[in-house]
């Protein structure tokens, strides 16, 4: 053998043993020996020379060798074949000697096959799968699961995967490490609506909406308007259809919506033009969100980079049986479909590679492609288009200008504005008046301005054109001779607010002015006069400091005019009340020759007292404009009239000062309001003598806080002024507001009228009387109709109708047919209310053991019982009875007080000082407390088997309990036209066709859930109770039929106050579909023969006529024997 020594460091490896075919002992080499003697011995190997002598020699020596080589190579294949193992594990199954795992499939609701995914084939051990079924293409080319996926999504379900241990599972991140069944089910699941806002600086949002609910509902509000430079906000589209979203409607799938806009300001939005700015092809990143459906599958689609920015939509799959990615980023590559200039629209068909995708020739299992699915999407990408513009000069007044040699159309300079005043063009005509074409421009509107006009005319208006994409715009600009236009003459102002709006119910409209013309200037001299008059004056020269010289006599022509109610006169028909005839242009319109105009008013407006200046206006030549801008519009305040109103503040039939009492002050007109308080007198004054208005103004608190009206219709406040009156012209509503000195008492309201400047009314002394509320209260029974298996239910909706709200509302169910041991109540419902102050209520119960005192059932059993042919056994089983019956009443007795004491819904109710205990009227010593602060905003289902009752005991009453409850309460909203039917309270009030009760074995959590979704449909905001009833085999059996049920309501306030209202069902016979018999009433009468059987009279007949007989003869025997005693 081979060994290694270690004794020193001379020792080297040597080899030990024995040729088999010499008897020469092979030594290792002598410490002398030449070095590379040494290193071959070393490294096991000997010289050429002593190898090939031992090979030659010795040829077991040569085939120990080859048996060490051939030990080297097994131990490397067995190296190689463990490495294989791991990477490929299927290949050791004929080592290890054990089974593939196995995956298998199932899916709740789905009666097909599904293929059981093998290790190996499908799937290596310690992986996920990657592939998942509900996307799996059969050999038929079909989705087996896309229609019950796309049902059930529709109806508000998701399908979620679980392993056989109730584990989550997820086809491409769960790792297989033993055999296993991934179950398939439904969950209610919200919808996912995501949010493109499109604008280039909001993030995307996304919003889990559930079943039946609305945007609004679950994200708590609609959204608002977005924005975006350069565009108009249009509306908000729901990809899946291109339909304008309904955030208030409720949502009925996952999708997308998206900001659509227009571009409305081009000049901020890069211009571009088709031939050159539109790519063919696009790439870059874009974000998967939601993903929903399977055929295909559907992708909420935005984010997008580059060329494609701003898009946004809804997706569907491109490579059927691949899984289907979500919320994940994803590259993409668009090709460019179409160009549509006119709507500034270009069109990519786009296809979107999410990280892992699978590719159509790939790896695939039996689910179907590995990896995820690509996504197809259209994108439409919108651009700025551009166009151009030509213009054309030409003569207002041909008849002036044409064969006129100081006139001519060449040479007009325009200068073309973009909407931010940016000078982006000019244009010159030529001697027709033709301009030039200009370069390429942004769609939009500019402003054409004449920056030096023809010779002979003068300067144009500026004019606005717009320009469209793809197109040439021409336009005509004419020249007229110059003239002097006026549009707007006056504006006359509120002279506390400075604004054209009005205080109180004045106007200021309906004032006249007389406009005077005169076809002459003001001389230098009379300029001079006039401005030394001012100075005088100590005010500065303008034109209500200049006047007409008398010297002038009449004026040419004069006109009367009238303000609109926004205190404007303009020099036009609509204006004018009478006077001479207007001056015209050369187009028609109303214009003044150059000279003097004075302006002066002759009847003031209403509410508003009358202005005293004159105003005068000089035309001057001026400039090269078509109409010359002399006339400035004249601005003219006017003083609104002011005034107070004072008065007392007693109770009625005394003279009982009330102090501190508040009154609204509210203005009829613009709705300012304000609070006046009374003194310690029961004084009250809007006087600033009294209290001045700048003292804490409109404070309301107290008697020393001044009052002060100023705002008008626009919200523009006047400056306090305590030299005026508080209140502007108008009249007022005047309303005592309740407080603790007027407690108990009806507050009076009445009105004033200001139409007098500087004038205080004296209202003299203002009381009132007591207050007595109203209260109302309604409720509404129904039923079902029980069939063979005896289920069946009652429903009660009730509501508070009175004007104001109430301390109390309990509304009581008391079950005569369970009094009667004919039908029991096995589970409830609890209402869902609106209305309810603290929104919780409690539920009370009676049973047939607990609502009669001991000492009437004991009587009620010797009543009923003792008959003298009775046996002392049944005596004693009677008293034993009775004792039962009285321990189980009086420890009922005893958890009832208990409860009475902790369960009070009037417990929570704010101060009332009619009722400052917050007792509660309605009487519970006798119920037993079921559950206590239930909230009424959701619906809870209560079993009676929970409450564990004892043997023979049954539930034979219900109480809602409510505490105070607001104006509009009820488990129906006021509105409904359940409230209005004819038949509300008759005693067959049924609930037709609601549900199949056949179809139903026994009242469950499933079953209940069943019925009520049948009852509730889609009401979520109110809810009816709902009594779930089952008729008592006797009951069934019996063939006289008879289940009562009797409801009311009691409504409270302030101890005193109190109404009720009933309502009762019954159920005469048993209802069953015509296609049973299982009704025993039925059942009895199809056994009997119609009464038009000739032969079944003929045989009652005889019947009757045999029993009175026999009954005579019986009689006659007793006679007898009694005359023989």
């Amino acid at each position: 053998m081979f060994t290694k020594k270690t004794a020193d460091s001379n020792s080297v490896c040597s080899a030990e043993g024995s040729c088999s075919t010499c008897s020469t002992a092979s030594s290792r080499p002598a410490k002398n020996s030449p070095p590379e003697v040494l290193r071959a011995a070393c490294l096991g190997k000997r010289p050429k020379a002593l190898r090939t002598a031992c090979l030659g020699k010795h040829p077991s020596v040569g085939l120990a060798v080859v048996f060490r080589y051939a030990a080297i190579c097994l131990a490397l294949l067995l190296v190689c074949l463990c490495a294989l193992s791991l990477m490929y594990p299927q290949s050791t199954y004929a080592v290890q000697g054990s089974d593939p795992l196995t995956v298998t499939v199932e899916v709740e609701g789905f009666q097909g096959s599904l293929p059981t995914l093998i290790e190996g084939n499908d799937f290596t051990k310690g992986q996920a799968i990657q592939a998942d079924p509900r996307y799996m293409v059969d050999s038929q080319g079909n989705q087996p699961l896309a229609s019950l996926i796309e049902e059930k999504e529709s109806q508000g379900f998701q399908l979620v995967w679980k392993t056989d241990a109730s584990d989550n599972f997820d086809w491409f991140t769960t790792p297989i490490t033993q055999s296993t069944t991934v179950k398939g089910s439904f969950v209610e699941a919200d919808y996912i609506v995501r949010v493109s806002f499109n604008d280039e600086k909001t993030e995307d949002i996304e919003v889990a909406i559930p079943k039946g609910s609305s945007f609004e509902e679950a994200y708590g509000k609609a959204l608002s308007t977005p924005s975006k430079q350069g565009y108009t906000f249009i509306r908000w589209v729901n990809s899946s259809d291109n339909s304008t979203f309904d955030f208030s409607a409720p949502v009925e799938a996952s999708t997308t919506i998206y900001a659509l806009y227009s571009i409305s300001e081009p000049d901020q939005v890069v211009t571009v033009d088709a031939d050159f700015d539109v790519p063919e092809t696009a790439s870059g990143k874009c974000y998967i969100g939601a993903t929903w459906s399977v055929h295909p599958a559907q992708f909420s689609i935005s984010g997008f980079t580059g060329e494609l920015e701003g898009c946004s939509g809804t997706g569907s799959c491109s490579l059927p049986s691949a899984a289907a990615p979500s919320y994940t980023w994803a590259d993409y590559n668009a090709t460019l479909v179409s160009v549509d200039i006119n709507a500034g629209i270009v069109t990519y068909d786009v296809t979107i590679t999410p990280p892992g995708a699978a590719s159509p020739n790939g790896p695939r299992n039996s689910l179907g492609l590995i990896g995820y699915q690509t996504v197809y999407f259209q994108a439409k990408v919108q651009k700025n288009f551009g166009g151009y513009l030509e213009l054309k000069k030409a003569s207002e007044n041909p008849s002036l200008s044409e064969s006129n040699s100081t006139y001519s159309l060449e040479g007009a300079i325009f200068g073309v504005y973009d909407k931010n005043g940016n000078r982006v063009a000019q244009l010159q005509t030529d001697e027709n008046g033709q301009s030039q074409r200009s370069p390429l421009l942004p769609v939009g509107t500019y402003t054409i301005k004449e920056e030096q006009a023809p010779a002979g005319f003068a300067n144009t208006a500026d004019k606005s054109i717009p320009i469209h994409a793809g197109s040439v715009t021409q336009s005509t600009i004419s020249n007229t001779p110059q003239s002097c236009l006026i549009d707007l003459v006056l504006q006359k102002v509120d002279a506390e607010t400075k604004v054209s709006s009005p205080l109180g119910s004045a106007t200021l409209g309906g004032a006249q002015f007389q406009v005077s013309y005169y076809d002459r200037y003001l001389t230098v001299p009379q300029l001079v006069q006039n401005t030394l008059t001012a100075f005088m004056d100590g005010e500065e020269a303008q034109s209500n400091q200049l006047s007409i010289p008398q010297s002038w006599g009449n004026p040419v022509r004069s006109w009367i005019f009238e303000t609109d109610e926004e205190g404007k006169i303009h020099f036009s028909k609509d204006y004018f009340v009478e006077g001479d005839d207007f001056y015209y242009d050369h187009e028609g319109s109303i214009v003044l020759p150059l000279g003097t105009v004075e302006i002066k008013e002759i009847k003031a407006p209403e509410g508003y007292l009358p202005v005293e200046n004159t105003f005068v206006v000089s035309l001057n030549e001026s400039g090269t404009e078509p109409h010359i801008e002399n006339w400035e519009v004249i601005e003219i305040s006017e003083q609104v009239k002011r005034g107070d109103f004072a008065f007392s503040k007693t109770r009625q039939g005394s003279m009982e000062r009330l102090a501190s009492v508040p009154f609204r002050i509210t203005s009829k007109t613009t709705r300012e309001s304000h609070v006046l308080v009374t003194d310690e007198n029961g004084m009250a004054s809007t006087e600033s003598s009294w209290t001045p208005h700048s003292q804490n103004t409109n404070k309301g608190t107290s008697a020393d806080d001044g009052i002060w009206f100023g705002q008008d219709a626009l919200g523009t406040q006047a400056p306090v002024d305590d030299n005026l009156g508080a209140l502007p012209y108008d009249t007022y509503t005047v309303e005592e507001l309740p407080c603790s000195t007027n407690e108990g008492m009806v507050p009076v309201a009445f009105e004033i009228t200001i139409s007098r400047d500087k004038t205080t009314l004296d209202l003299g002394t203002v009381d009132n009387k007591p207050y007595t509320p109203e209260i109302k209260g309604e409720i509404d029974k129904r039923q079902t109709l029980f069939k063979a298996n005896g289920l069946f239910t009652y429903t009660i909706d009730y509501r508070s109708t009175s004007s104001t709200w109430a301390d109390e509302f309990t509304t009581t169910d008391f079950l005569t047919c369970s009094k009667e041991d004919q039908a029991h109540l096995e589970a409830l419902t609890t209402p869902i209310s609106s209305g309810d102050y603290d929104g919780k209520m409690n539920v009370w119960y009676q049973t047939n053991m607990t609502n009669t005192p001991a000492q009437e059932k004991i009587q009620d059993a010797e009543n009923n019982e003792q008959k003298e042919s009775e046996t002392t056994e049944q005596t004693q089983e009677s008293e034993s009875t009775q004792e039962s019956e009285t321990a189980i009443v009086q420890e009922s007795e005893s958890t009832n007080a208990q409860e009475n004491e902790t369960a009070n819904a009037c417990s929570t109710n704010p101060y009332n000082p009619d009722n400052p205990n917050n007792e509660r009227m309605y009487n519970f010593d006798n119920w037993r407390l079921w559950s206590q602060d239930l909230s009424t905003q959701e619906s809870t289902t209560l079993f009676v088997e929970d409450l564990q009752l004892k043997e023979g005991e049954y539930i034979t009453a219900l109480a809602f309990e409510h505490g105070r409850v607001e104006e509009g309460f009820g488990t129906l909203s006021q509105e409904d036209e359940q409230w209005n039917r004819r038949e509300r309270y008759e005693n067959n009030d049924t609930l037709e066709n609601a549900f199949d009760s056949t179809e139903l074995s026994s009242w469950n959590n499933e079953t209940c859930s069943q019925v009520l979704d049948a009852l509730y449909q889609e009401k979520t905001v109110y809810a009816p109770a709902v009594l779930f009833m089952k008729a008592t085999d006797e009951m069934l059996q019996s063939e006289d039929i008879e289940l009562w049920n009797d409801a009311r309501i009691d409504i409270y306030r302030n101890l005193e106050l109190h109404d009720e209202d009933k309502d009762s069902v019954v159920q005469t016979t048993v209802q069953y579909p015509t296609n049973t018999t299982d009704n025993p009433i039925e059942k009895l009468l199809t056994t009997l023969p119609k009464t038009e059987d000739l032969g079944f009279g003929i045989v009652v007949s005889l019947i009757a006529i045999g029993t009175l007989a026999g009954a005579i003869v019986v009689s006659i025997k007793i006679r007898n024997r009694k005359s023989q005693r």
